[in-house]
């Protein structure tokens, strides 16, 4: 993501990513939408055909180092997946791990696309975004929590 500015001292072509809460804020090169299109899989067949896993149904904030794709996020809503049903309700799961990695990990997806509204929070600054993608099975990602 590139704008203006970073992109003239980058030698790169401006993507549009310059973006501000209001007019009393600097401009920060920050995500618009991000979205996964739907794949040709069902859904509950992604479930039914995971032996163990974690279905997040939810995530709630997180962050990302845009330089090396490094990544971290909550799950506000999330179970626990065995023999392909879900079961136990999980609480404050972290999803780590870095985007290209996981993007390469990716199994399946499903048909049930959808976007949704976010908020991008950065230096202090919070803009609106778009984020949506279907149901996808990662086949490994690091998950970390702390027992209660």
């Amino acid at each position: 993501m590139w704008d203006w500015l970073q992109s003239r001292k980058g030698d790169r072509a401006s993507s549009g990513n310059g973006r501000r809460e209001s007019y009393q804020c600097l401009p920060l090169v920050r995500m618009t939408n991000t979205f996964l299109l739907a794949g040709s899989e069902d859904p509950d067949e992604i479930v039914a055909q995971t032996p163990r896993g974690i279905y997040v149904a939810q995530l709630s904030g997180g962050q990302v180092n845009t330089a090396t794709g490094d990544f971290t996020f909550g799950t506000s809503e999330a179970y626990l997946i065995e023999d392909g049903k879900l079961t136990a309700p999980l609480r404050d799961c972290q999803l780590i791990g870095n985007g290209p990695e996981i993007l390469a990990r990716v199994d399946a997806i499903g048909t049930d696309f959808a976007m949704s509204p976010g908020t991008c929070g950065k230096d202090g600054q919070s803009v609106p975004v778009g984020c949506g993608q279907a149901t996808m099975r990662i086949s490994a990602m690091t998950v970390g929590g702390a027992a209660a």
